[in-house]
């Protein structure tokens, strides 16, 4: 049986880079992050599951993986694994452009399409090779002008992004998939102040309460159980993030009893409600 997904991996900066290759097969469990994520996918024989999606990768392919959603990697041997990982603070992004719903539109777009994976154009795809490379370049080459020449890569890529058609270019690969936990799990995410009771879900969905759960399981990592409460304490954090109260981000995040909000927030944050702050730290890149 799937154990339950973890958090892994801290940016306190507003981005960061990283150009990686393994010639061996590697295994990344059920994951998730406060940030959002960009995976360009340059070689090798990978699978990359987000939510209840698995998508075996093309080179060119590009993954947009927002804060927040269940993923995990599986590759093979016999070619190399090359990869651009990029993490991003959503609020940075949002900022860079607040008037146009920032830089980090591309995510939400992805996220109304029901799909991770953008499969652009051979143009398309050029360009972006060329933008993660000229990134890169600008944060490990010494120059005074590094930060602002940077952060200017940065945004014409996320320009360039935002400014794709998201649903037209997303793909949808039904292999390994479950498209009725894929509805469960859109209605679990527009809905997490209300009632979301396994029989409550399986019945939207024409399914026994047993088979729901072992479906859930099977396609996610979680019981149904706690990824909902998973899903509520992260949209709590972006709430008290916001500048919410502890008490308004409690009830808009389907807890009825705040000091069980309280216990479960403390549970997964280690601090109360009231003493959270986005945490910082950076550890190496966790597909």
């Amino acid at each position: 049986m799937q154990s339950e997904a973890n958090e892994r991996g801290y940016l306190n900066e507003h981005f960061r880079l990283f150009h990686t290759t393994d010639l061996q097969p590697l295994q990344v469990d059920w994951h998730f992050h406060t940030f959002d994520k960009l995976v360009f996918f340059r070689s090798g024989q990978v699978e990359y599951s987000v939510e209840s999606e698995t998508y075996a990768l093309r080179p060119g392919d590009l993954l947009l993986i927002s804060h927040g959603q269940l993923h995990r990697m599986r590759s093979k041997g016999g070619a190399a694994y090359e990869r651009f990982i990029l993490y991003l603070d959503g609020a940075y992004l949002h900022n860079l452009a607040p008037q146009v719903g920032g830089l980090n539109a591309c995510f939400r777009q992805a996220r109304q399409s029901g799909h991770s994976l953008l499969r652009l154009g051979d143009s398309e795809r050029a360009s972006l090779y060329q933008l993660f490379s000229r990134l890169e370049k600008a944060l490990t080459a010494p120059s005074a002008y590094a930060d602002v020449l940077s952060q200017a890569i940065l945004i014409e890529l996320m320009v360039q992004l935002c400014s794709t058609d998201i649903a037209a270019n997303s793909v949808a690969v039904p292999a390994q998939g479950d498209d009725k936990i894929a509805q469960a799990l859109t209605y679990i995410q527009a809905n997490l102040g209300e009632n979301l009771s396994c029989s409550i879900l399986a019945e939207r969905l024409y399914m026994s309460r047993s088979s729901f759960q072992h479906r859930f399981r099977e396609a996610t990592g979680y019981t149904p159980h706690a990824y909902i409460r998973l899903k509520r304490l992260l949209y709590a954090s972006e709430l008290l993030a916001g500048g919410e109260s502890a008490t308004n981000a409690s009830r808009k995040c389907g807890y009825g009893d705040y000091s069980a909000f309280c216990h479960a927030f403390k549970e997964q944050f280690g601090v109360s409600p009231a003493a959270f702050l986005p945490r910082g730290g950076l550890n190496g890149p966790d597909e």
